[in-house]
């Protein structure tokens, strides 16, 4: 099991953030019940903001996205997978960072990488994507959508490394918390609102 993820190494236990701490600051509008588990019977793991985890255990991957895209690969003929919440598009935009999971660019060929290593095998992956809400007022108009841009950059990255594309739930105003099966690679999506979607 490959833990990568904010306040940790691949030596360390990850940090939990609390369920009201840098989502609240970075995108406030954020309000989602963090307390209901879509598989009762299975652990939740949760992946920090910038963080990644990848496992083959039968567990729920799990966060919580506004602006930001959790990205979500999976190998089905191993049953394993991983989920990396990325925060910017690309690398470039931001000093040497020691955590690939916080940019598109780098997390999607960290994350394959990830599973592959623990498989041992180059078996061909799929990917769902959910976030890239636009959490703020007007800055579609100023060209400062961050949402959008992290959907373009992360759908142009799994087209760079051939991953398959297979579902999406993208865009709008508000946030999303995803859990992420790994028994059946299904994806739960649960808005603001309290409907969910499956992926």
């Amino acid at each position: 099991m490959l833990y990568l993820s904010v306040g940790s190494n691949l030596n360390g236990a990850c940090k939990p953030m609390s369920k009201r701490g840098a989502y609240q600051q970075l995108e406030p509008q954020i309000v989602i019940d963090a307390n209901t588990n879509t598989h009762p019977q299975l652990e939740e793991v949760r992946v920090d903001m910038a963080g990644m985890k990848v496992d083959s255990r039968p567990v729920e991957l799990l966060t919580s996205v506004g602006s930001c895209i959790g990205i979500c690969l999976y190998d089905p003929a191993h049953k394993c997978g991983g989920l990396a919440h990325i925060m910017l598009p690309h690398s470039s935009q931001g000093p040497l960072e020691p955590l690939p999971s916080k940019y598109a660019d780098t997390a999607v060929p960290a994350l394959a990488a990830g599973i592959r290593g623990m498989t041992g095998v180059e078996a061909k992956l799929s990917a769902k994507i959910a976030g890239g809400a636009n959490m703020f007022a007007n800055t579609t108009a100023n060209g400062l959508d961050i949402g959008q841009k992290n959907i373009k950059a992360v759908r142009e990255t799994l087209a760079l490394h051939k991953i398959n594309l297979a579902a999406e739930d993208v865009g709008g105003s508000h946030g999303r918390r995803i859990n992420f099966n790994l028994v059946s690679g299904v994806i739960t999506v649960r808005l603001h609102n309290g409907e969910t979607k499956k992926l």
